[in-house]
């Protein structure tokens, strides 16, 4: 019979009242209990429930939220030098936030320096414990310890939590440099390193004169391949700016060329090794002749140490 409306609404005949038949299924499966959730109340079945449940640890919160601000920085960067203010301030309140989670300084670990440098390398580092220490500018303290006097060259790393490693390499002390009346510490290249008290150096070679620094690394080379005439030596006096003279802990001096000083010290080892002249004693050695040598008696010339050469 069809369906009769009334009102708008439809009337069900007869045949539209028979129960509907029930899903196939296994047998003697026990329904569902009704208003049962998978998740919490209002919360969508299936995946979504799921990762709404998953656990996010503070520490990957907190990366999750400097990633985020780290890409605002950079598009706030672009706009120019006018938007550098609010970067910093970008900057140092990600720093805190990923402090308050524990990422702070702890500790500064030197490797590669050595006593004597290592006062001033910590004094050029302006940090103070628990200070925000994951997002410190690295190139910032690398230049820091360049700037020490000491320092040739700085790697600078970061060890999470809280350490901050600081690994260096030093300029090497060559010698002891004379020059107007004041003594100073010189690396292999001749440049003072500022830093560094001569009286504590005695053991390093001592050279004097004007240009004495820069000439230096050439003549300690060849004077530490004759460790016995290194020994022997008190000072390296560069004369006028062209020349050495070797001058020894007696007196006596050894007078080199300008051109030609690995020949000339050629010859010296040879009148060492046949005549033993640093076991007998002389006043001087001449050997800026490459044609002559001219030694000097003991007994002919009293020995002095030059009037002109101050020792530290």
């Amino acid at each position: 019979m069809p369906a009769v409306v009334r009102g708008g609404r439809r009337q069900a005949s007869p045949a539209d009242t028979k129960p509907a038949a029930k899903p196939a299924g296994r047998a003697g499966a026990k329904p569902r209990a009704a208003g049962r959730s998978s998740g919490r109340k209002g919360a969508p079945a299936g995946k979504a429930s799921v990762i709404g449940t998953v656990h996010m640890p503070n520490e990957l919160t907190a990366w999750l939220a400097v990633l985020v601000i780290a890409g605002l920085l950079s598009v706030v960067l672009l706009t120019g030098h006018r938007a550098e203010a609010l970067g910093s301030a970008i900057t140092n309140f990600a720093d805190a936030r990923l402090a308050s989670i524990g990422l702070k300084l702890q500790k500064i670990q030197l490797v590669n320096v050595s006593p004597e440098a290592s006062p001033d390398v910590r004094q050029a580092l302006k940090f103070e414990k628990d200070q925000p220490f994951a997002l410190m500018n690295l190139a910032d303290v690398q230049k820091a310890v360049e700037n020490v006097g000491w320092v040739k060259s700085a790697t600078v790393r970061r060890q999470f939590p809280g350490v901050l490693i600081i690994e260096v390499v030093e300029r090497p002390r060559l010698a002891v440099w004379q020059y107007n009346g004041k003594n100073t510490v010189i690396d292999d290249e001749g440049n003072i390193i500022p830093e560094a008290v001569s009286t504590r150096f005695a053991d390093l070679p001592f050279v004097v004169g004007e240009g004495a620094n820069e000439a230096a690394p050439a003549i300690i080379e060849l004077m530490r391949q004759r460790p016995a005439l290194l020994e022997q030596t008190y000072a390296l006096q560069r004369v006028n700016t062209r020349r050495w003279n070797i001058l020894l802990k007696n007196g006596a001096v050894i007078k080199l060329p300008a051109l030609n000083q690995e020949q000339a010290m050629a010859r010296l080892d040879v009148l060492i090794a046949q005549q033993r002249v640093l076991d007998q004693g002389f006043a001087s050695i001449d050997l800026l002749d490459p044609d002559s040598l001219v030694v000097v008696p003991l007994e002919a010339h009293p020995a002095s140490p030059p009037a002109a050469v101050v020792l530290p």
